[in-house]
């Protein structure tokens, strides 16, 4: 969050000009070189592909130097999430991002969904045809914060290779895809949702014990403010949360449902259909 009336996007806008540095990396095999920004540092990673494949996956390593935080994909009302672009749209069809289970992160101005260390971004991209050992123009860009926030961005020429064995990337890229979270029903959990109001979500989960940290988002990028925790006890907790902004009559919405407790990271994502405020 910034002061005296500037907005973070904002702020983003004016930075990309005068304050983020663009930078084509160059190639090395499936692993791209480090991006140098203040905050940290930033590549991409994707693993082989097996012959015939329609998707390749990979990641977006961001290495935050310490004291500095990066967003979730739900970044709060002044925020930017970690995104990748493809430069030839002719070649993939469509770009997947996951992410791993944030924390609350707090300042002065508010409270968002975030990483404070060095995080992997998953993705897959989904290409019009069986791949082929090419380079695929890419972007990433973020939003870093400390004192303030910045944006960002840089170009990469990703290189994507067929599979002869077992690399290190495809590992790296392999474990990413691993940590990411489960289905709480793999872990005893059950989670159920109800509108209590027009623009107002109950959610109760059963089976997550007390004290874990709860998110909400939309899979389109529908954003939610903090969810308030409305009852807790050993077996069950409930939460309510509202959209940032009010959805139109009648509007579903895919909403994501995010949450880690001290043994399971876990997420589902339940249709809701909200009426007018």
């Amino acid at each position: 969050m910034l002061s005296g009336g500037m907005t973070l996007k904002n702020m983003f806008s004016a930075l990309l000009t005068i304050a983020s540095i663009s930078a084509v990396s160059p190639l090395n095999a499936a692993e791209t070189a480090w991006f140098e920004t203040d905050g940290g540092n930033v590549r991409i990673l994707t693993e082989p592909f097996m012959p015939g494949a329609t998707s390749v996956r990979g990641l977006i390593d961001i290495d935050l130097l310490p004291g500095w935080k990066t967003y979730w994909r739900d970044p709060g009302s002044g925020g930017i999430p970690p995104s990748i672009q493809i430069n030839d749209a002719g070649l993939v069809t469509e770009t997947e991002i996951k992410f791993p289970t944030p924390i609350w992160i707090s300042s002065k101005y508010g409270s968002y969904a975030g990483y404070d260390a060095p995080v992997q971004i998953p993705f897959t991209l989904h290409t019009n045809g069986p791949l082929v050992e090419q380079d695929i123009a890419t972007r990433v860009f973020i939003g870093i914060c400390k004192d303030i926030c910045i944006p960002a961005f840089s170009d990469f020429d990703l290189s994507v290779t067929q599979a002869t064995g077992s690399s290190k990337t495809g590992i790296a890229v392999a474990a990413a895809f691993d940590a990411l979270p489960k289905q709480p029903e793999e872990f005893g959990i059950s989670i159920t949702t109800s509108t209590v109001m027009a623009q107002k979500l109950a959610i109760e989960i059963s089976g997550a014990g007390e004290g874990f940290s709860f998110f909400v988002s939309g899979q389109k990028g529908e954003q939610f403010n903090r969810p308030i925790l409305v009852s807790a006890n050993s077996e069950t907790t409930v939460f309510h949360v509202e959209p940032t902004d009010p959805f139109e009559d009648g509007q579903q919405v895919e909403v994501m449902l995010t949450g880690q407790t001290d043994e399971a990271t876990f997420e589902t994502s339940v249709p809701v259909v909200f009426a007018s405020p």
